[in-house]
């Protein structure tokens, strides 16, 4: 019986070892708060659409562009079907998978597709042609 439990315990620790590694390396979430465009820094806002794959993907490429950039720029999630979103999309005429780089005083200056690598992100956000 000492036994049993002592192996219950190890599975435990070792769960709850491996949730905590998870959550510590986990990127943190993309913000939805589209009022942050226009705050004096040059931001990107991604149209995600949780149906497609490629939604993904991109969001992996900003999460590597926010992690070397840092505070340097704001990335913003606008999701296709948040209610939150749907006058920001209908606004620019946005569609699923469109990147919208706005200046520091929150002018669209730049619209891209999907799937935009990191370093172009940093470029694009920097005001720099690739």
């Amino acid at each position: 019986m000492n036994i049993l439990r002592s192996r219950l315990f190890w599975i435990i620790a070792i769960v709850i070892a491996l949730i905590t590694i998870f959550f510590a390396v986990a990127p943190k979430p993309i913000d939805m708060n589209l009022e942050k465009i226009g705050n004096g820094q040059n931001s990107v806002v991604f149209v995600y659409d949780p149906n497609l794959t490629m939604s993904n993907l991109q969001a992996t490429e900003i999460n590597k562009a926010r992690e070397l950039i840092g505070e340097q720029a704001i990335f913003l999630i606008a999701k296709i079907g948040d209610p939150t979103a749907q006058d920001f999309i209908k606004r620019y005429d946005a569609r699923s998978l469109d990147l919208l780089f706005f200046n520091e005083q929150g002018n669209l200056i730049y619209r891209h597709i999907a799937l935009l690598k990191y370093e172009e992100l940093i470029q694009k956000l920097s005001g720099k042609s690739p």
